[in-house]
């Protein structure tokens, strides 16, 4: 299991990572669970956060625009408690999750996990997938200009060929759509083949409910742009301006 610890800058984030600090020396973690020295009371639940950009880089002419970085963001978070928790071992049950994150550090997570007393975050990611599409093949735009994408689910997430003829489009775009964000998946002029994975590791994410946000994440996981997660999702297959869209279902196996 990857441990990602998450702070950030300024005075809040020092005080809240000196609480995470002190907290994480009393504990193990295990594969499947968190141990403490002793009994601690605790919450079990979802922890629900989204960042939008106020003021960053973008590019873009009139009447549209792209931000390529984010300098000040919106966040708002909230944790929906489940259940209070006292026992010395917090086990790391299997939880459907879903992480959207764009380019500039904009967009949202839903992850499952514990709050303790102090506010301090243990969240988690569980990697396993199963991936349901209701066809094997998308196709999108006419005779003259076409694409066809062939898919084949993977273990942590799918992969395809896409085979096109243009005649007066100039390109074809592939991507794939979350609650707030897309993330391209292929652009180009020619045929080729195209993959998408999913976060394949399992993660414990330490941090606090007044600090944690999709830039902060965005930071420590090292990840430029992401959809990933259970739940519903769209992949859009476009021939220039005109496309088709296919909606499929991510789920935990089992379920």
């Amino acid at each position: 299991m990857k441990v990602v610890k998450v702070f950030g800058r300024g005075l809040l984030s020092m005080k809240t990572k000196r609480l995470v600090e002190e907290k994480t020396e009393t504990f193990e973690i295990l594969e499947d669970s968190v141990v403490f020295q002793e009994a601690i009371e605790a919450e079990f639940g979802v922890f629900k956060a989204t960042s939008s950009v106020v003021l960053g880089s973008r590019i873009g002419a009139r009447g549209f625009r792209y931000y390529t970085s984010g300098w000040l963001f919106n966040t708002s978070r909230k944790f929906l408690s489940e259940k209070r928790v006292l026992s010395s071992e917090l086990p790391l049950v299997p939880r459907e999750y879903h992480l959207e994150i764009d380019v500039p550090g904009s967009g949202l997570m839903e992850l499952p996990g514990y709050r303790l007393k102090n506010g301090v975050l243990l969240l988690y990611i569980t990697p396993r997938y199963t991936f349901s599409f209701p066809s094997d093949v998308l196709n999108a735009g006419d005779l003259k200009d076409y694409a066809q994408l062939s898919i084949k689910p993977l273990e942590n997430g799918f992969e395809g060929t896409i085979t096109s003829n243009l005649e007066k489009a100039d390109y074809v775009s592939l991507e794939i759509m979350g609650k707030i964000v897309e993330d391209q998946i292929f652009f180009g002029s020619e045929s080729g083949k195209v993959k998408y994975e999913f976060l394949p590791e399992k993660l414990l994410i330490i941090s606090h409910e007044k600090t944690l946000d999709v830039p902060k994440l965005q930071k420590a996981l090292e990840v430029v742009s992401i959809v990933s997660g259970h739940g519903d999702f769209v992949l859009r297959l476009k021939v220039g301006k005109a496309g088709k869209e296919m909606r499929f279902s991510v789920f935990l196996p089992g379920e």
